[in-house]
């Protein structure tokens, strides 16, 4: 029978050992679990002490470079220890590797990834280290932001992170894992406002929020400012107007976009930055997801920005 492999990725001291180790304290996720197998890429401060692993049955190798983790290796732990699922700890300062995400034997398929993030240095890490921190969240599943507290910025946590994987899930932790209410809840323009004028560094936000949440716009007047990126095929009077958010680096980007109807698109080229006022209306999608549409009233030319990239702060 396949054992399950769980993957935890997150800088050096992020909380993933607490982490895993919370989770084999949850009975609900251990019901039917018999041994656990941890194989750890890096050593922080907390530990799997002897007197833990025996109360949870479970075994620790370690390792010292991704490499040594070799689908010849894994059928060796397997034979070894019979294990009902894996955890793996992996290095904070690595890419995920390619065995581990498309070459697992099938016997130990990877079901999740799962990351940390200490919501105290995630700021400094994303301004100053942000293409290791891309390859940590990347492939994501779960995001668990801990070390919250109330004045933690979950927006400009929450935008960078959907930047790099729009699919991750995030949740926010205070201390030992309680869940916590952020202040900075609040989006940056007043949502009941007549006409959303959403401003040229708050349309990230915006962007999130209403990609989350599209009914919650439906019907809104709005002003939006931002590139003609894409023509739709076979419609003359539709384009997508966005901006491109830096996923990794200046090379690396995501166009954050949404379809804008109803204008004469004949005098306009790729690049050219507009302003457009309208009402947003939701639509359904093929796949039974909604999204929103731009019903334009009125266009106009505007200026390119000097820094033409979208922020979550």
């Amino acid at each position: 029978m396949p054992s399950p492999v769980y993957l935890f990725t997150g800088f050096l001291d992020s909380g993933k050992t607490t982490l895993i180790k919370d989770t084999l304290d949850d009975a609900n996720f251990m019901e039917g679990i018999d041994r656990t197998l941890i194989l750890c890429f890096e050593e922080g401060e907390t530990e799997y002490d002897e007197a833990w692993r025996e109360a949870h049955n479970a075994f620790v190798e370690y390792f010292e470079n991704v490499s040594d983790l070799t689908p010849e290796r894994m059928q060796e732990l397997d034979t070894i220890y019979h294990p009902s699922q894996i955890f793996i700890e992996y290095n904070g300062s690595e890419a995920v590797s390619e065995t581990l995400l498309s070459g697992m034997p099938s016997f130990w398929p990877l079901v999740e990834i799962l990351t940390t993030v200490d919501a105290t240095t995630f700021e400094t890490f994303v301004n100053n280290m942000r293409g290791i921190m891309f390859e940590q969240l990347r492939y994501s599943d779960v995001v668990i932001v801990n070390r919250c507290t109330p004045d933690t910025n979950g927006r400009m946590i929450r935008g960078n992170i959907k930047a790099i994987n729009r699919r991750a899930q995030i949740f926010y932790e205070g201390e030992h894992g309680a869940q916590i209410t952020l202040k900075s809840g609040t989006l940056p323009f007043d949502i009941n406002a007549d006409v959303l004028d959403i401003k040229d560094d708050d349309y990230g936000l915006w962007y999130m929020d209403c990609m989350e949440d599209p009914e919650k716009y439906n019907e809104k007047k709005i002003i939006l400012r931002g590139m003609y990126a894409q023509k739709i095929p076979n419609y003359n009077k539709s384009f997508i107007l966005g901006r491109q958010a830096m996923v990794c680096c200046a090379q690396d980007t995501s166009l954050c976009g949404i379809t804008v109807t109803g204008v004469k698109i004949d005098q306009m080229k790729i690049g050219d930055w507009v302003e457009v006022e309208g009402t947003l209306r939701t639509v359904d999608m093929d796949n039974g997801a909604k999204t929103v549409v731009l019903y334009a009233s009125r266009i106009q030319f505007y200026h390119p920005l000097e820094d033409p990239y979208v922020y979550f702060s």
